[in-house]
């Protein structure tokens, strides 16, 4: 026991001596952040590397075993080797490309060197750096006794009241907008501090004098070009038809409505209300989560870049409502959803009043929802002076799907709402009748505010779209998935969309794929006529005007994918490679050009 004793305290002795490399490394990553934001919080910024100390000295500390036997002892190194190789890869490829290596592209790396424009020579310098990087360590490691003397106490104790302080620091920065803090995270690869935007709200309330949101970041103007920060969006300042007769627009979205759930016995009014609207029959989500989805909804951008809007979310507020905003446009927002989270209302809203943003709490969503239309209702029949840009978010239908006992129509439904998790492989119908019934119950929820919108005799100056965030799965692939965020397959990603323009001589019905990224440049084109190219401002493409060949990015809490034809590249811990038809149906072939041609419009908005 007491040689299992020694070989930890050797272990935990190699971590912190040879964490002098990895150090160096990370203060690039947070130098590159401070050369383009000469405002960050330098505090925060040094207690950052705390985060990946932390989880490779405990895996060390779990790999010290090994150096009980001396011809195995160089396993114990190898979680840090490979930590340091991943760091210097990363750093290369940030650099360059803007972006943070993921399992997609380290496979493209190994079985794609010309997908991914590696040539010979930067592939041989490429090990020998790796090689370097093993010695350095292993060096380390088999010298420590001798030469390294550091009592871990001393290290291990500081570097965790530093990484605590760090993640209390961020906690509040995030909940309060400070842009100092939270610029930080789009540079560190895969840095995921702590947030907690409930206990912060419940603070703020409590002490509102000590805790306040920083206004100070709120960009003034629609460009925000000459500002540094890690995006330039848009690119360019927008330019209007000032003499454009601006038309009201409404935008309701609804959660978990998935692309085969819009039928006359489902949803009887908006399936009349598709026979007056455009009509979207391949249309998919940025991702099969609700951030993502409504991130890509609002900012007509791949949702790659939320964590860099995020970092200054005053400063990078979507240009859809901005755009507005400077047309004389009132924006408001009816939900029950939490915005707060995620900093998504000043991203998609702005410095929004009170007054117009509704957010019925302590209720549940069927009377949240009931709240929402009404308020919205009421402000549309409401005189006013100005046009309007209204955003509703109906949330019913998410699991456990609510509705008012008079909405149960389809029969029967399940006793217990979360049986599935229990067994997996369940008859799907009765949950599958409990997700129908509550968007029975939306779709009466979108007659009234169409009713509201016919009596107060604006629906002809109304342009109104009608989606969703993201489907929702019933072990549709019969492989164990319910609900959303699992994978990217269509029952979780594609999406009803229907576009209702005033006065439209002739309706299409589009096969052709589209994607939430294209509705924030439809918009502001074909209502704002702003006379930018599309790709000053968004990754998308007109909705009237689409491509005939079309790729698409999506992300989820924890994974990105790229929908390349009809293949599914998924790349998260692993990656894997699917049909969006059925994930049962797995593909081998990796197109690098096509991904690399998706890629190239995650950097399109980041500052070189």
């Amino acid at each position: 026991m007491e040689s299992l004793k020694t070989q930890i305290n050797r272990a935990s002795q190699f971590v912190i001596t040879s964490f002098a490399f990895s150090l160096s490394i990370l203060f690039l990553f947070i130098f590159k952040c401070f050369s383009q934001n000469p405002d960050s919080n330098l505090w925060y910024g040094i207690s950052t590397p705390t985060f990946y100390f932390f989880p490779i000295f405990i895996l060390t500390i779990l790999f010290s075993p090994f150096m009980l036997k001396s011809k195995l002892a160089w396993i114990v190194a190898l979680p840090k080797i490979l930590f340091d190789i991943f760091l210097v890869a990363d750093l290369l490829v940030f650099n360059t490309y803007r972006f943070h290596i993921d399992m997609l592209f380290i496979e493209m790396a190994i079985f794609d060197f010309k997908g991914i424009g590696l040539s010979t020579s930067m592939v041989l310098f490429a090990l020998i750096g790796l090689a370097v990087i093993a010695l350095f360590n292993l060096y380390i490691l088999f010298k420590v006794d001798r030469q390294f003397k550091i009592k871990s106490k001393f290290v291990v104790w500081p570097a965790l009241i530093v990484l605590l302080a760090g993640q209390l620091t961020h906690v509040w920065g995030y909940y309060t907008k400070q842009r100092s803090i939270t610029i930080f995270t789009p540079y560190l690869p895969y840095y995921a501090p702590l947030t907690s935007s409930s206990k912060m709200s419940k603070l703020h309330h409590k002490y509102p004098e000590l805790i306040q949101i920083n206004m100070d970041d709120k960009a003034s103007t629609i460009s925000n070009s000459t500002q540094k920060g890690i995006l330039d969006y848009p690119q360019n300042e927008l330019l209007f038809d000032e003499a454009n007769s601006k038309p009201n627009v409404l935008m309701v979205v609804v959660e978990s409505w998935r692309f085969d759930m819009t039928s006359q016995a489902i949803t009887p009014n908006i399936h009349e209300f598709s026979k007056i609207s455009h009509t979207f029959n391949n249309h998919y989500s940025g991702g099969n989560v609700t951030v993502s989805g409504l991130f890509s909804l609002m900012y007509g951008l791949s949702p790659s870049y939320l964590s860099s809007a995020q970092s200054a979310p005053f400063r990078y507020q979507t240009s859809l409502t901005k755009s507005f905003e400077k047309q004389g446009y009132d924006i408001a927002s009816y939900s029950a959803s939490n915005f707060n989270r995620f900093s998504l209302k000043p991203m998609f809203f702005g410095d929004i009043s009170d007054s117009s943003f509704i957010y019925p709490t302590g209720i549940d969503s069927v009377e949240g929802d009931k709240v929402s239309v009404d308020s919205a209702i009421e402000h549309i029949k409401s005189k006013q002076d100005n046009p309007w840009f209204k955003f509703i978010f109906l949330t019913s239908s998410h699991h456990d799907y609510r509705y008012p006992n008079e909405y149960k129509k389809f029969t029967p439904i399940p006793k217990v709402t979360g049986e599935f998790l229990l067994n997996k492989h369940i008859n799907e119908q009765p949950f599958l009748n409990d997700y129908k019934n509550s968007l029975h119950y939306i779709d009466h929820l979108f007659s009234k505010v169409l009713t509201g919108l016919k009596d107060s005799g604006k629906l002809d100056n109304t342009v109104i779209i009608l989606t969703s965030d993201h489907g929702e799965e019933f072990n549709d692939n019969k492989l164990g998935f319910w609900g959303h965020g699992s994978n990217f397959t269509k029952y979780q990603t594609k999406v009803p969309l229907f576009a209702f323009f005033p006065n439209s001589n002739h309706l299409i019905r589009e096969s052709k794929r589209s994607s939430h990224v294209d509705i924030v440049p439809t918009l502001l084109k074909n209502v704002l006529k702003v006379s930018n190219p599309i790709a000053d401002y968004s990754t998308g493409y007109d909705l009237f005007d689409l491509p005939k060949d079309r790729n698409v990015i999506m992300t989820s809490y924890k994974d990105k994918a790229y929908l390349i034809d009809d293949t599914i590249y998924s790349s998260g811990m692993i990656v894997d490679k699917y049909s969006v038809e059925n994930l049962n149906d797995k593909k081998g072939e990796v197109k690098s050009q096509k991904i690399n041609e998706l890629r190239s419009k995650d950097n399109q908005f980041i500052r070189q």
